[in-house]
């Protein structure tokens, strides 16, 4: 009796495990680049796409749910210090569940209109070369015009569900105490992708006063090149009105090279604070790993600072050309 009771609770553990098979997966972006960026004089070295590593993982629950969680972390690749100094994972650091209906996950995450934005620049957004002004939700602190927003909100609800080519995004969070502004942060997109056309639109209201976003973006893939483009508005918490157009190309040379280049041109209340070209040549020594020189010039560079009132006139100017070396590696 107590052998077929034995073997019982062996056969019940060894089916709530195989319920519950688990995994988590190691992955992340290391890139060190070498150069002088726009509106500097100084030759540095620092991290080109922001450097990171995270774990994912998923637990199956059965009846079609997972359970689910990210945690990236961000770091500076020449010295090893953290990207962020006031946060651990400062990449994503999310809890949540999925099934069928959607991926739900709480915590720290990128903010529903990021995927909008990011799909009118080739370069991904990574790098000197990043269309920045593509981001009018990006933060002074990296590098954007906008001034409205940062990519990733603390303390936020998201919500994806994809039906076939189209996928729609949410998002939602409680005020943060680091913050300035009363409003109850939110946003939203929709894409829709196919091999040839990617559409895009978003919109944002960060917490601080005023501020809101709205970007659309475009892509087609000619076959000998893909056209991106990109046009957003709104206005910061100055109330500021902004206004972004940016346009590029990824034209692939062969199965291992590649040479991107964009415009951005950015306006605040009608005066441009930003008009920046970008090239790019990248030569890819595996799907993984690859090296790439750049460049930039910004007319606009030094003409234009934001400070206590918003964008404000300097009557001054520094030099706008910018030019880096990488290597740059997937795991």
């Amino acid at each position: 009796m107590k052998r077929k009771l034995f073997v019982a609770a062996l056969t019940a553990l060894g089916a709530n495990a195989a319920m519950a098979q688990s995994s988590v997966t190691l992955y992340g972006l290391v890139d060190l680049e070498v150069g002088k960026y726009d509106g500097s004089s100084a030759i540095r070295m620092n991290t080109g796409a922001t450097s990171f590593w995270g774990l994912k993982g998923s637990e199956d629950l059965g009846g079609g749910y997972k359970a689910i969680f990210q945690l990236e972390q961000q770091f500076n690749p020449n010295n090893g210090t953290f990207y962020n100094s006031s946060s651990f994972f400062s990449g994503r650091s999310t809890v949540g569940l999925e099934g069928w209906f959607g991926h739900l996950a709480l915590g720290r995450d990128v903010n529903a209109s990021h995927y909008a934005e990011v799909s009118a620049d080739p370069f991904g957004q990574n790098g000197l070369v990043a269309g920045y002004a593509a981001r009018g939700g990006i933060s002074e602190a990296n590098g954007g015009p906008g001034q409205i927003d940062t990519v990733r909100t603390n303390n936020s609800a998201n919500y994806a569900y994809t039906l076939g080519p189209v996928t729609v995004r949410a998002q939602v969070a409680s005020h943060d105490s680091a913050v300035q502004g009363d409003n109850v942060p939110y946003s939203a997109s929709v894409v829709y992708q196919d091999a040839n056309l990617k559409l895009a639109a978003s919109y944002i209201r960060p917490q601080p006063e005023n501020a809101r976003w709205a970007y659309t973006a475009g892509q087609y893939d000619f076959g000998f090149a893909r056209l991106y483009a990109g046009y957003g508005f709104g206005q910061n918490t100055f109330s500021q009105s902004i206004h972004n157009q940016m346009v590029g190309l990824n034209i692939p040379i062969g199965p291992t090279q590649a040479v991107m280049t964009t415009f951005s041109h950015t306006t605040s209340n009608g005066q441009t604070i930003q008009c920046r070209s970008a090239l790019g040549y990248f030569y890819f020594l595996s799907k993984a790993t690859s090296v790439y020189a750049d460049v930039v010039y910004d007319s606009k560079s030094g003409r234009f600072a934001y400070g206590t009132t918003g964008w404000q006139a300097t009557g001054s100017s520094t030099n706008g050309t910018g030019y880096t070396v990488g290597l740059r590696h997937l795991f």
